[in-house]
C-alpha cells in the first residue's frame, strides 16, 4: 500500500501495564476511601469500572476509552506523560498508576497525593490487580467476586483447549506495511503478558526466548519462525483509519509462511485485545477461538 502503518505498542499506556514486573503496592493509607480518583492506565481505569466504582473516577489519560462513560472525564494527558496542573486541579485523594510510570509516582506523591501503583504485567498479576484496587476502595466483596468470574472464564478456556496439540503462534502487536506487504512486525517475546494469554488459549509462543519482550522481526525472521498462526492485534481501527482488508493484503504477500499458506492469519480487532484488564477472559476466549477453531465454540 505504499505508506507506513505501524504501532510498536498498539495503544500507549494499554501494553505498558504488561512491560514491567513489580510487586503491587499494598493500598496506601487514605482516610477513608477513595472518593476521588485518577487513573494513570486504561487497564486501571476499566478495572475500577467493573468493580463498580467509576462514579469516584475524576480524571482519565487520553488512551482511556471503556466504558464508554469514560470519554466524558477530564483527560490528564497520558501515562508517561501526565499534567500535573490538571490532576493536582481534579483534587484526587487516590491516583493509581502501573509501574512504568514510578518517576510520576514520586513526582505525585511530593505533591502530597496518595498513589496506589498497581503491576498486571502477567495474567496472574491482572488477577491480584483486581483483589488489590477493590481493597483499596473498600469493595473487596465486589473484587473477590469479580475475580472469580474471571478465574472461572479462564478455567473454561483452559479446559475447552486441554489435549489439543498446541499451536506455534506468532503475536503481533504491531507493524510495518510498505508496498503492499507487511516488510516487518513488533512481536510479543517471552516473559510477557501475551505469553501467558496464549499457554491457557492453547498455543505457544514461536518467540521462544533470548529476546527483548516486544522484538522487531523483520520478513526473514518471521520466515526462520514460520509460525502455524499469525494474530494480528488491531485496536484503534476507526481513530486511525485502518483497512482491516489491507492489512490482510499484506499478509498475503508473505506466501512463504505457513501460517500464510494455510490462512491463519487472524486480524484480532479490539481494544480489549490490548488491555491487560478485567476483559482478559474476552481477549483470551478470542485468542483461544483464532488457534482451534476446530473447537465446538457455538455461536456468538
Amino acid at each position: 500500500m505504499g505508506r507506513f502503518l505501524s504501532t510498536v505498542i498498539i495503544i500507549a499506556g494499554a501494553l505498558a501495564a504488561a512491560g514491567c514486573g513489580r510487586a503491587s503496592d499494598r493500598p496506601p493509607a487514605v482516610p477513608g476511601h477513595p472518593q476521588r480518583i485518577v487513573s494513570l492506565a486504561p487497564s486501571l481505569t476499566e478495572t475500577l469500572f467493573a468493580l463498580g466504582v467509576g462514579d469516584r473516577v475524576v480524571g482519565v489519560t487520553r488512551y482511556c476509552a471503556y466504558p464508554p462513560a469514560v470519554r466524558e472525564l477530564p483527560k490528564i494527558g497520558g501515562h508517561l506523560d501526565p499534567n500535573f496542573e490538571a490532576i493536582v486541579s481534579l483534587e484526587p485523594d487516590l491516583v493509581v498508576v502501573i509501574p512504568s510510570s514510578h518517576e510520576n509516582r514520586r513526582r505525585l506523591e511530593s505533591l502530597g497525593i496518595a498513589v496506589l501503583e498497581v503491576d498486571q504485567h502477567d495474567v496472574d498479576a491482572v488477577l491480584d490487580s483486581v483483589s488489590i484496587v477493590a481493597e483499596a476502595c473498600g469493595v473487596g466483596e465486589r473484587g473477590a467476586a469479580l475475580r472469580s468470574t474471571i478465574e472461572d472464564r479462564l478455567a473454561d478456556v483452559a479446559s475447552m483447549v486441554a489435549g489439543f496439540p498446541r499451536v506455534r503462534t506468532l503475536v503481533v502487536v504491531g507493524h510495518q506495511i510498505g508496498g503492499g506487504t507487511v516488510r516487518s512486525v513488533w512481536a510479543a517475546g517471552p516473559d510477557t503478558f501475551y505469553d501467558g494469554v496464549l499457554r491457557i488459549a492453547g498455543g505457544v509462543n514461536v518467540i521462544d526466548g533470548g529476546v527483548a519482550r516486544y522484538p522487531e522481526v523483520s520478513r526473514e525472521g518471521l520466515t526462520a519462525f514460520d509460525p502455524e498462526v499469525v494474530l494480528d492485534l488491531v485496536a484503534g481501527v476507526e481513530e486511525r483509519n485502518f483497512d482491516l482488508d489491507e492489512v490482510l493484503s499484506g499478509w498475503r504477500r508473505l506466501a512463504e509462511l505457513r501460517a500464510v499458506r494455510e490462512h491463519r492469519v487472524s486480524v484480532l480487532e479490539g481494544d480489549h485485545m490490548v488491555v491487560p484488564g478485567p476483559r482478559l477472559p474476552e481477549m483470551v476466549e478470542a485468542v483461544a477461538r483464532a488457534l482451534h477453531p476446530e473447537l465446538g465454540w457455538g455461536t456468538e
